[in-house]
């Protein structure tokens, strides 16, 4: 008796980890397609954005996080439509104000 317990039992064991070792596979699976289409997207965005950080700060000579009129002079294609740019009318453009102008180069 105690064997044919014993083989009742093992079964039903061997499904439930067959069961289980799938499930954890299958969720390993999604969760690396699912990240692996989120990191590769953003790459074209990324760069552009740093070229326009790296132009604001040349751009910015004193280093207060702001352009002014004089600093743009030196830009002709943002001196050209500072005001336009200056949203809040404060005479100095921040990185978003700059940002709406400028069009990185390449």
């Amino acid at each position: 008796m105690e064997l044919l317990s014993t083989h009742q039992e093992f079964p039903m064991t061997l499904r439930s980890s067959l069961i289980r070792f799938t499930l954890a596979t299958a969720c390993t699976g999604f969760a690396a397609a699912a990240l692996a289409q989120t990191a590769a997207a953003p790459a074209p965005d990324a760069k552009a954005r740093m070229a326009v950080e790296a132009a604001f700060t040349k751009a910015d000579v004193n280093g207060d996080g702001r352009i002014s009129k004089d600093e743009a002079a030196k830009m002709p294609e943002i001196a050209g439509k500072f005001d336009a740019l200056d949203k809040d009318k404060d005479g100095t453009l921040t990185l978003a104000e700059f940002a709406a102008g400028y069009k990185p180069v390449g």
